[in-house]
C-alpha cells in the first residue's frame, strides 16, 4: 500500500468477485482525535472517505478492476493512484472509538485513467457512511528497461 501508519485507516483488508472489504478499528489513541473534538472524540468523516479511498487502492492494487484491451499484460503502478473525487456521500452515523468500521468498496466503471468504486461503511448492522462513487486515477507501470550485454573492449562477440 502507497499509504503507511499513521495515515492508514485499513486494519485488514481482502478482495473478492465483487469487490473489496475492510475493517479499521477506531481505538481512540489516533493522533488526530486529539481535537476532533476536544473531550468528545469522533472519527473526522473526511477520513472515513479517506479510508473507502484507500481500500479502493487496496482493490486496484489486487487485480479487481477488469484488464483493458492491449492492457492485459501490465501491472497497475500503485505510485500512480490518486483519490479524484467523491459523489453522492451521505453520514449516517456519528463513529467513536471503540467502533469496528466495517468497510466495502465494489467497482462501477473503469475507463483509464480513471476507476469508480461505490462505497459504504457499517457499524455493526448500523450505516455509518455511503459514498455513491469514489475516483481514483492511476497508471500502468512501465516495463523494465531490457539489459543487453555489451562486449568488453576489445572482445569480439
Amino acid at each position: 500500500m502507497p499509504m503507511q501508519p499513521p495515515f492508514l485507516f485499513l486494519n485488514e483488508a481482502s478482495v473478492g468477485n465483487s469487490g473489496a472489504q475492510g475493517k479499521y478499528q477506531i481505538t481512540g489513541e489516533e493522533f488526530f482525535l486529539q481535537g476532533h473534538f476536544k473531550d468528545n472524540p469522533v472519527m473526522p468523516a473526511s477520513l472515513m472517505l479517506e479510508a473507502l479511498g484507500q481500500l479502493a487502492v487496496f482493490a486496484i492494487i489486487e487485480g479487481v478492476l477488469p484488464a483493458e484491451p492491449g492492457n492485459e499484460d501490465k501491472p497497475i503502478d500503485p505510485k500512480t493512484i490518486y483519490f479524484t473525487s467523491c459523489d453522492g456521500v451521505r453520514c449516517h452515523r456519528v463513529c467513536k472509538p471503540g467502533d469496528l468500521l466495517t468497510l466495502s468498496v465494489k467497482p462501477k466503471r473503469v475507463h483509464m485513467p480513471l476507476a469508480t468504486f461505490e462505497g459504504s461503511i457499517r457499524v455493526g448492522q448500523e450505516k455509518a457512511v455511503i459514498a455513491e462513487e469514489i475516483t481514483l486515477t492511476f497508471g500502468y507501470a512501465e516495463p523494465a528497461p531490457e539489459v543487453t550485454e555489451t562486449p568488453e573492449v576489445g572482445e569480439t562477440k
